[in-house]
């Protein structure tokens, strides 16, 4: 069954959202679907015809053993709603390493509700919401009534600091819900079944560029993650996003990442593709110019070829100074 993460900041309508969307789920085969919701918040929900879990949840486990109470009650579809001051990535880990819980659930994508009144505010100051948008599949601006002529550029500003991400106006708490539960996910949360949506994104924001990168042999994880390392502190405003699939040289299949100068840990996948030999990478940037992403493809290269005896890519080679 698809499992969706409702993110976003406090006060930016999370609950608002997901009310409108018990009170008119989504249909199939000609029914209203049985919808599952687990909330970490406090809230006025509407609970007819709806499953809902509202329990303490204080850690990652309480909320992997609460969606797989709600998995073995065999809803359509299962939704959780975290905190405000949630960040996604340590619940996307866990859905991920409970290997009871993936064989039941499919993950369904990562929605961020943005006000967009302090969004702009929020990203400068609270590290959560930076961390919300860089996982977010599907953002739903709310408050958009109430930015007036402002609202055409946050959606710009959204552009830059989320570029791939699709993104819609909620007018009293309503989106199109077809488009908000159809996300294609991101391979960080789905593993290897949407990999290649999530390595070419159809859309990377007004004038940035993605470039696509391979290799066809087993590399040093720790190698990739020095180097993206060093060139995401050296040219993160420019490099936008970097994604990638990587088999290791023992043979597991790792996502790397990061967005700007965010860096997230590698992680090992689960159900990796059989037939990835090396590394699949694209690379989304504004500004860097044809000179600096060739030397910095280059120097991927470079750390590619590298082996644990001599795996650190030095600063010059990351080659994207200006």
């Amino acid at each position: 069954m698809p499992l969706h993460v409702l993110t976003g900041f406090l006060g930016s309508g999370k609950t608002t959202l997901l009310a409108e969307l018990l009170r008119t789920p989504p249909r199939t085969d000609g029914r209203p679907e049985r919808l599952a919701v687990l909330v970490n918040e406090t809230g006025a929900l509407p609970l007819d015809a709806h499953l809902l879990e509202r329990p303490l949840l204080e850690t990652v486990d309480d909320e992997v053993l609460a969606l797989a109470r709600l998995a073995a009650r065999a809803p359509d579809r299962i939704l959780i709603e975290t905190t405000g001051l949630a960040d996604p990535a340590p619940l996307l880990h866990g859905l991920a390493e409970d290997r009871g819980l993936a064989g039941r659930v499919a993950p369904a994508g990562v929605i961020t509700v943005v006000d967009a009144l302090r969004a702009e505010d929020l990203h400068a100051t609270q590290p959560e919401f930076r961390r919300q948008l860089e996982f977010a599949d599907r953002v739903v601006l709310t408050k958009g009534d109430l930015a007036g002529a402002r609202l055409a550029e946050v959606r710009t500003w959204l552009g830059e600091v989320a570029p791939g991400c699709d993104v819609a106006e909620a007018r009293d708490g309503r989106v199109d819900f077809d488009w908000l539960l159809h996300a294609p996910p991101l391979a960080r949360l789905a593993d290897a079944a949407d990999a290649a949506r999530w390595l070419h994104p159809a859309d990377t924001g007004p004038d940035a560029a993605a470039h696509a990168w391979q290799h066809d042999a087993p590399v040093d994880i720790a190698a990739l993650q020095l180097w993206l390392g060093l060139v995401t502190q050296l040219d993160g405003p420019r490099l936008l996003r970097f994604k990638a699939l990587a088999r290791g040289l023992d043979g597991d299949v790792f996502a790397l990442q990061s967005a700007g100068r965010s860096v997230s840990p590698p992680r090992r996948l689960t159900r990796p593709p059989h037939d990835l030999t090396g590394v699949q990478a694209v690379l989304i940037e504004r500004g860097l110019g044809a000179p600096a992403t060739a030397g910095l493809l280059a120097s991927l290269a470079e750390a590619a070829a590298a082996r644990p005896w001599d795996r650190a890519p030095s600063s010059d080679a990351a080659g994207t100074r200006p």
